[in-house]
């Protein structure tokens, strides 16, 4: 670990008082170290075992449940004090869990990490947040686009990185990209208010919630619903952290008071929002109400079937099978070794 590697133990609300959401991004990409601490784990002072959590992107509900498990105490309760790493669109994930600088990494998607295990990083998947793809197309009620041919003769604003991905969703739901006009945007919705596009690409936690907060209804149709689903903000370490056996005792602690704090989470999403944005997203400019309606909206990717008892992030079968399924679609290479349940009990 660098010598120039921050371990002073720094409150949530200090830090959070000391840097904005652009601070965080511009510490972290200017020199590469994270602004906490960033040992795997460790003794903490009371016997507790501390950890490090690197997240994708900045603290907002997307993470609600491990901010829930905090805040009730669950982690102390069962022997951890996770610190939580925030990330963003210049804050990678993978090299600080390969190089042991943090001990779990939460990736938004699993493409990533899946790349990284063919380019040689022992990694392993060990649970998922998303149990279905959030990812969606985007129209007003007024002009709803509920079924894969509706796209056919529309513009279809899309983001650059989601471009591949969307041509493969047409390709593989017989749409006829020809028949499309695909129209570059960014992630503001504004052009579909003016009638600039029929319909965006999206998640169904954000543009939905920001038009309706504009007074917008919107129809959502998730990938997922036909044929294009992949786990999301899967949780990964090394194979040599599983292989320790103290160190994947502490991941298992981990875990199972996560999947507490997300089942509270659920029960009380307006609860969550307040602990996520008071504690944890307090100089981000975030809105309790909107918080609020993005972890509404994201429930029924992250709730289990009913009749399924298995824990949170648990990852099955057919769920394993969909996300190498949909990454062969895209061009990425997966098989069923890159999964592990082995942690979560």
């Amino acid at each position: 670990m660098s010598a120039e590697t921050l371990t002073r133990p720094v409150s949530r609300r200090l830090f959070l008082r000391q840097t904005s959401a652009a601070g965080v991004l511009a510490a972290s990409a200017a020199t590469g170290i994270p602004l906490l601490s960033a040992c795997g784990s460790g003794a903490e002072e009371g016997g507790d075992e501390r950890l490090d959590i690197k997240l994708a992107w900045i603290p907002n509900v997307e993470y609600a449940g491990f901010f829930v498990a905090a805040d009730h105490g669950l982690y102390t309760e069962s022997g951890v004090e996770p610190n939580f790493l925030p990330g963003g669109p210049n804050s990678s994930v993978i090299p600080l869990i390969s190089s042991n600088q943090a001990l779990i990494g939460i990736e938004a998607i699993p493409e990533n990490v899946a790349n990284a295990i063919g380019s040689g990083s022992n990694l392993k998947i060990v649970g998922a947040m998303f149990q279905r793809s959030p990812e969606c197309w985007v129209s007003l009620a007024s002009d709803p686009i509920l079924e894969p041919t509706d796209i056919e003769g529309k513009r279809l604003g899309i983001t650059l990185a989601g471009k591949n991905t969307a041509l493969v969703f047409m390709r593989e739901n017989g749409v006829d990209p020809a028949k499309v006009e695909l129209v570059p945007i960014q992630f503001d919705p504004a052009p579909l208010v003016a009638g600039e596009i029929d319909a965006l690409w999206g998640l169904a936690s954000n543009q939905p919630v920001s038009l309706q907060l504009r007074g917008h209804e919107t129809a959502v149709m998730p990938l997922a619903d036909f044929g294009f689903n992949r786990m999301q903000n899967v949780l990964f370490v090394t194979e040599e952290t599983l292989a320790d056996e103290a160190k994947s005792g502490t991941v298992r602690s981990f875990l199972k008071a996560s999947q507490e704090g997300w089942q509270a989470a659920l029960r009380d999403p307006a609860g969550a929002a307040r602990i996520t944005v008071e504690e944890y997203g307090a100089d981000l400019g975030l809105d309790v109400d909107e918080q609020t309606m993005s972890l509404e909206a994201v429930r029924p990717f992250i709730e289990r079937d009913a009749g399924d008892d298995h824990p949170q992030f648990w990852m099955s079968d057919e769920l394993i099978q969909e996300t190498i399924t949909s990454l062969d679609f895209i061009g990425v290479r997966a098989d069923e070794s890159m999964f592990s349940n082995e942690v979560l009990g």
